[in-house]
């Protein structure tokens, strides 16, 4: 089964504590896409970068890990590649400068996107990051799900970061649109933080979510787990497996990553199961909030944007289950 994945690639430019810098393929979107094709998918990314050499690197990063890319055409690429300088502290926190410049080729309206969006036939499409916030290509981007949905069921990660935001409340009413398109919304306690301030109300957040249409609302907190809400009332916490952190890079899109390969995987993806997921059973729900968890925990035990493999995603879910870690319901 395939998946539409639809945001940035760019380059990440790594600090580590110890001064020296490192150039690495990059960007939540592309993450996720490569998590999706390490998880054992078929994915065709809708991104956008420059003929220069950071965009070689990402061409040449995608090509080897036989992920299949949706650009504009060549000549109207003339933009440099988007950059990312990452620095990452002692205890593993990371902080992020941007240069980032953003917009793809609209919806496929030609006879020949069509037929090729036709034979991909996606059954998931995910989005979200820079890319639904940054003009002039975040408009293309929910062109491309409002099309995209009728088939598809809609993924969605905010992944807000201050750095790129010069208006808090466009960026919130954004988010808002992006939220009302989606069958899934994944975002961070911090992402709630940087939209709605330090003292945010995350069940609060997630409820106003839900009433606007998806189906599940899933906010992580790191170590701390995360907490699912769905549009049926009901919720549940899932703990954070217990691991040593390296560095947190990377462990949203692990996350989602594994996310949307779960959905699948207990055939519950595609637009016709748009209703079916609105009542989904609270094992179905454990069983994909602790596969995501899994897929982060294993991330941040290792240096960068490492997402792992489905062999070594499966072996390490089914020894956190058989350990004990398993969701329970909010109170």
């Amino acid at each position: 089964m395939s998946s539409l994945v639809i945001g940035e690639a760019l380059v990440d430019i790594i600090t580590g504590a110890d001064g020296k810098a490192t150039r690495h393929p990059g960007g939540s979107m592309l993450n996720v896409a490569i998590g999706l094709r390490r998880l054992g998918r078929t994915v065709r990314l809708v991104t956008d970068f420059g003929h220069d050499a950071n965009g070689h690197l990402l061409a040449e990063y995608a090509a080897s890990n036989g992920l299949e890319l949706w650009l504009r055409e060549d000549a109207y690429r003339t933009n440099p590649t988007s950059t990312a300088s990452v620095t990452v502290a002692e205890e593993g926190d990371v902080s992020y400068d941007f240069d980032f410049t953003w917009d793809i080729q609209d919806t496929p309206l030609s006879a020949a996107c069509q037929l090729d969006l036709e034979i991909l036939d996606p059954r998931t499409v995910a989005f979200g990051s820079f890319s639904t916030r940054v003009a002039p290509g975040s408009e293309k981007v929910l062109n491309w799900i409002r099309l995209v949905r009728k088939r598809a069921t809609v993924f969605y990660d905010p992944n807000v970061r201050l750095g790129l935001i010069d208006d808090i409340n466009r960026a919130r009413s954004l988010v808002q649109e992006s939220v009302a398109l989606s069958d899934v919304v994944k975002a961070s306690k911090a992402d709630l933080k940087v939209l709605y301030g330090p003292e945010v109300d995350c069940e609060a957040v997630a409820r106003t979510w839900l009433s606007q249409g998806p189906a599940i609302v899933i906010i992580t907190r790191g170590s701390e787990g995360a907490d699912a809400y769905c549009a049926d009332g009901s919720n549940m916490h899932q703990p954070a497996p217990s691991v040593s952190v390296v560095d947190t890079v990377g462990a949203g899109a692990s996350f989602f990553a594994a996310l949307i390969d779960g959905l699948t995987r207990i055939s519950l993806d595609g637009a016709e199961y748009r209703e079916d997921l609105r009542s989904i059973s609270p094992a179905n729900l454990r069983t994909l909030v602790a596969y995501a968890a899994t897929s982060a925990a294993i991330t941040v035990s290792r240096s960068g944007a490492s997402l792992p493999t489905r062999d070594e995603l499966v072996d390490q879910h089914e020894l956190y289950q058989t350990s004990g870690m398993t969701g329970v319901p909010l109170s």
